[in-house]
């Protein structure tokens, strides 16, 4: 509903201003663009005729004091998506209060053995934080024994997570079990467990805002090094951000993926 008023708006304007001669202001013909502003625990939207969907994701707000988050998609371009989300979490420290993210629905259950490539690319920035933010920005890709779509379940084997960012000491479970080059970068390697599955994470030495680069090398060294299958299936791949508490505005500048 919020969409089709901001629509309504953006065509009345765009009426009143034909009949003045007055140009339009490039950021009101960018609201045409823009989808729902997503701000319930589970609210999903999808972007691309179905490519990826948004989902604010607030699985852990039961454990705050306080607090709300909201996401939007505010433009598309090809295939890439501009899209933002702006929280504010207080109470319960140590704990992951949400993954407001952006999830690929196209090319998965694949095998990993089956994947030349997994490009991608994903500018951002923080237009605003708290001094006391505690928060990562970071890749989230799943692995079943199955080639069913979709993560934390059941089927779920292992989680990988890249971390382009950690800010006020947030750190992955588990614990570093070394640091292994890839694509360039000295990553921290944590190993951990989560429910049923193992959790690697690669953290990167300094903030990445600006990421172009291949995900498949982390695959490949996981294979290679850490007992991982490539038999494995790569369900889910995701990009967003966990907050444990301060406040934020996170803006996607630009984001894209693909697995081939």
């Amino acid at each position: 509903m919020a969409f089709a008023k901001n629509l309504l708006i953006v065509l009345l304007t765009l009426s009143v201003h034909s009949v003045m001669g007055t140009p339009v202001p490039e950021e009101e013909t960018g609201l045409a663009k823009r989808g729902a502003v997503l701000s319930g625990q589970w609210d999903t939207e999808s972007v691309l005729n179905g490519r990826f969907l948004l989902e604010n994701n607030l699985w852990g707000m039961s454990s705050a004091t306080s607090g709300s988050q909201s996401s939007q998609v505010t433009s598309t371009n090809g295939n890439s998506v501009s899209w933002y989300t702006n929280y504010n979490w207080a109470g319960g420290n140590y704990n992951v209060k949400s993954y407001a993210n952006l999830d690929l629905r196209v090319g998965l259950g694949k095998r990993i053995s089956a994947i030349s490539s997994i490009p991608t690319s994903w500018s951002w920035t923080y237009s605003s934080a708290s001094s006391g933010l505690v928060s990562n920005v970071s890749y989230d890709l799943w692995l079943s024994n199955t080639a069913g779509t979709g993560g934390a379940s059941a089927s779920s084997t292992y989680e990988i997570m890249i971390w382009l960012s950690t800010r006020g000491g947030a750190g992955p479970a588990g614990s570093q079990i070394g640091t292994v080059n890839i694509n360039g970068v000295n990553w921290r390697l944590f190993k951990g467990n989560v429910a049923s599955w193992v959790v690697f994470s690669f953290v990167a030495p300094n903030e990445i805002t600006n990421y172009n680069s291949d995900l498949k090398p982390f695959l490949t060294y996981l294979t290679s090094n850490q007992g991982i299958s490539s038999s494995q299936y790569v369900v889910q791949a995701q990009a967003g951000t966990e907050p444990f508490i301060g406040s934020a505005r996170l803006t996607t500048n630009s984001y894209s993926i693909s697995i081939n």
